[in-house]
């Protein structure tokens, strides 16, 4: 069973359930995907023996919420869940929970594992110890930092909170260096810790075949961004770069694939924009129609990505990167992408023109790239490694 959040029914209907398929494990002979943070219950089939499951908050929760009581109606919907959680491994004969998040469902899953004795793995795959700092916020139980008097330890707590969870893992499996770091800094201890990269993204792009593009969805040159227009992405460091690069790249655009909080605020950036009719937000999009467009794309531009990232080097095209957080593991400068120096948007835009200008160094760059992702991202590979995972938290259980 896997625990996630931010899959709501809505925005998995959007994107196509295709979004969600990496996360099964053809080893496994069933799978549920639960999230308790959605509006409504409701079970959608995916996949034989896949499911995805969501519950609906009682209804004292959501009045809490409409009477800006949000903070105290989170931990109600999440002390609801333990029970739900409870009772759904219980009634499906769950053998191992998975986390995909380790603030709510890390803690939900280890007082389910006290409950009820089966083991549970989590998967840490951000450097949210990094988004704290440059945002100065609490990422994990952010809600700390909205409770009376609690907001003054709220960093305290949400590290213990999160230290105690990752310490009842049976497994913790960590995407990136710095995250077995932050990890181990929480007293987990090191025979618990495993590093393996990524692999939860859409099969397109790793059947992906530079002989054979899928068809060009643009008559135009364009740089692409794709990921959550959010504070911690930096989305809007990418409009500022392409005002300054754009007038000596007459025929380039910059397209946009995502959405969240800042959306608003970049719709109004592009209207303040002199090139505004050469940028294209195009939404949340389907996993389909965000590899057409990175495919065919001049370069990505990473200010802070995740899977996005990898995406794009198995599509054979140049990486521009922030040097910062995990993007110094894959990217290396000159040679499998270029890093540029963090928030730096005249480097960034000096990139975008130097890419465009000496095109076969680029794709040089993109190549050595696209190498090294199929090498440390290969998905036979590292869902062999989860399968061992998961055979092993079960043959601990039964002991």
């Amino acid at each position: 069973m896997l625990i996630l959040r931010a899959f709501t029914v809505e925005k998995v209907k959007n994107q196509g359930y295709e979004v969600l398929l990496p996360f099964r494990n053809l080893e496994l002979k069933s799978i549920t995907i639960l999230d308790a943070s959605n509006t409504r219950k409701t079970e959608s089939k995916i996949a034989d023996d896949f499911y995805m499951t969501t519950w609906e908050p009682p209804k004292i929760v959501r009045l809490m919420e409409k009477i800006k009581l949000k903070a105290t109606a989170i931990l109600l919907r999440e002390s609801i869940a333990i029970f739900k959680i409870t009772s759904h491994c219980v009634k499906e004969r769950i053998g191992v929970i998975r986390v995909y998040k380790h603030d709510y469902p890390a803690l939900q899953a280890s007082l389910v594992s006290t409950f009820i004795k089966i083991p549970f793995i989590v998967d840490i795959i951000g450097n949210f110890e990094l988004i704290r700092r440059l945002t100065g916020k609490t990422y994990y139980f952010i809600e700390l930092n909205k409770l009376p008097f609690l907001k003054i330890f709220a960093q305290k707590a949400a590290n213990w909170l999160t230290g105690w969870s990752l310490r009842n893992a049976h497994r913790i499996i960590c995407r990136g260096v710095r995250s077995c770091e932050y990890v181990a800094s929480l007293g987990v201890p090191d025979d618990k810790l495993s590093f393996l990269r990524i692999s939860n993204f859409s099969a397109v792009f790793n059947s992906y075949n530079p002989g054979q593009p899928p068809t060009n969805p643009a008559e135009y040159p364009y740089f692409l961004l794709v990921g959550r227009l959010v504070e911690v992405k930096y989305p809007l460091d990418a409009l500022d770069a392409f005002d300054l690069a754009a007038p000596h790249l007459p025929e380039h655009r910059l397209v946009i694939i995502g959405d969240g909080a800042l959306r608003d605020d970049i719709e109004k950036r592009r209207e303040l924009s002199e090139y505004k009719d050469r940028i294209v937000l195009l939404g949340r999009c389907s996993s389909n129609t965000v590899f057409n467009w990175t495919a065919h794309a001049t370069a990505a531009l990473c200010p802070y990505s995740g899977s996005t990232l990898v995406e794009a080097m198995l599509c054979n095209i140049p990486i521009i990167a922030y040097d910062i957080g995990w993007h110094p593991e894959i990217v290396i400068d000159d040679y499998t992408g270029f890093l540029i120096p963090f928030r730096d948007t005249a480097a960034l835009a000096e990139k975008m023109i130097y890419v465009v200008q000496n095109d076969d160094a680029a794709r040089i760059v993109a190549t050595h790239g696209r190498e090294l992702a199929r090498a440390a991202f290969n998905k036979e590979k590292i869902l062999e490694k989860e399968s061992m995972f998961y055979r092993q938290a079960l043959t601990d259980s039964q002991r």
